[in-house]
């Protein structure tokens, strides 16, 4: 499976980012790469809810993942204006947005895909990724791929969570993570195209938190059949 971000700056620079991972496992397809950047090692602010221990695991793998991509973008502003165009195997998507809005959903896929523990209740939704999702989309996608989870561990004959408790907790840990992010990230960027662009992806995931949290269902989003 291939996600191909074509960014093209008003300067008409461009930049390209391949995104590839295993349609089976959802595992990004590793890039070989030449130097792995200290900022990536695992205990360089290292997040409280990491399961793993460096004697085991030297790298965090999202930073690994994230060393090569964050460094395309680290001389850029987050409020840059770019037209942003995303190539699957089945459709095209196009946007002008700000740099950062772009970053957000790149950063967000490699997060799920790097094959981090804390990150893998999301990794679902990267088999349907959506570029440039919108708050609500996010909610949506988010519990509505929970939910459809659930349904299959009853048929599996395991306990669902039908009141998304875990899937709250883990927005929670997902929450930790992600300050961690930023704070590896700011050991190394001057710019702040790359930080901005996990700081969006922890407000949706507060915000999804929130949802779980506070809402009531209406009629507008319940069948009347």
């Amino acid at each position: 499976m291939l996600y191909k971000y074509i960014i093209k700056f008003d300067s008409g620079e461009e930049k390209i980012v391949d995104i590839e991972f295993d349609p089976t496992t959802l595992n990004i397809l590793p890039k070989l790469k030449a130097e792995i950047p200290d900022w990536a090692l695992l205990d360089c602010c290292k997040c409280s809810v990491c399961p793993h221990d460096s004697s085991s695991h030297r790298y965090c793998p999202i930073a690994v993942n994230l060393a090569e991509v964050t460094q395309m973008f680290s001389d850029r502003a987050s409020t840059e204006t770019v037209d942003a165009r995303v190539v699957s195997r089945e459709r095209e998507y196009f946007k002008r947005t700000s740099l950062q809005s772009v970053l957000s959903s790149v950063i967000g896929l490699y997060m799920v895909t790097s094959g981090c523990p804390v990150m893998n209740i999301l990794k679902p939704m990267a088999r349907h990724h959506l570029p440039f999702s919108s708050m609500d989309e996010t909610i949506y996608r988010s519990m509505s791929s929970y939910l459809l989870q659930q349904y299959f561990r009853k048929r599996l004959g395991m306990e669902p969570d039908w009141d998304f408790k875990k899937l709250s907790k883990a927005y929670e840990n997902i929450g930790v993570l992600n300050q961690a992010i930023v704070s590896r990230l700011s050991k190394t960027y001057i710019k702040d195209a790359n930080n901005n662009a996990v700081i969006i992806l922890d407000v949706f995931a507060k915000m999804v938190t929130l949802t779980i949290d506070q809402s009531r269902p209406t009629k507008e989003y319940i069948s009347q059949e």
